[in-house]
């Protein structure tokens, strides 16, 4: 009778003990992720013709391709493929820390705190509005790629002023990842002083307002 107990407890307690070791292993191969943010980069102002302006630009939400809309950094393989990584991961939305960079970017090279990421100020008067479509925006473990489209359009006139594409590839000169991030940095300067550029040239060709009494 005691040997027909102990055999029906062994059968109770293995169940309970198989679970124990198979969380304990996935436990043990937990990976820790490592979290990236995009490094702000101050710029030199290209142009004062925004240092009076009482209007806003306005930077609208920034569109992603597909492959970029997940959190991980992505790398380009030899075969051509993309893949993200599941441990290097962006800090928060892409989209929002390259919007966060831009803004920043552009009130340095545009002298002017008028600029502004959506839905910006409730009561401000856009005059400007900034579309960024990026298309590419990943390294290889030697260089960084970015292919983006901008869009600059003036909203009171509502006519698109210009749409170009930028392309850039940059080394990649530090080691692992803290590279791939400081020239991801770099390429969202490199793309808001092309920017700043167009919109100090829509502001040049156009007459100037009519100064107030």
């Amino acid at each position: 009778m005691n040997a027909c107990r102990f055999r029906f407890f062994l059968r109770r307690l293995w169940l309970p003990l198989a679970c124990a070791l198979l969380l304990g292993g996935c436990l043990a191969t937990t990976t820790t992720n490592t979290l990236y943010a995009l490094q702000p980069i101050r710029q030199q102002p290209l142009g004062r013709e925004f240092s009076n302006f009482e209007e806003i630009i306005l930077l609208m939400p920034v569109q992603l391709a597909p492959h970029l809309q997940g959190r991980g950094l992505i790398s380009q393989q030899a075969s051509g493929e993309a893949r993200a990584s599941a441990t290097h991961l962006w800090a928060g939305p892409l989209e929002q820390q390259i919007a966060q960079q831009m803004v920043a970017n552009l009130k340095d090279a545009l002298a002017t705190d008028n600029v502004a990421a959506y839905p910006g100020p409730r009561f401000g008067a856009v005059r400007y509005q900034l579309e960024i479509e990026m298309n590419e925006f990943s390294g290889n473990g030697q260089s960084f790629t970015t292919t983006a489209v901008y869009t600059l359009s003036d909203a009171a006139d509502k006519t698109i002023l210009t749409r170009k594409t930028f392309r850039q590839t940059r080394p990649i000169d530090k080691p692992a990842y803290s590279g791939y991030v400081a020239s991801a940095s770099e390429a969202i300067a490199d793309l808001s002083t092309e920017a700043a550029t167009a919109l100090l040239a829509a502001r040049r060709s156009q007459p100037a307002p009519p100064k107030r009494p």
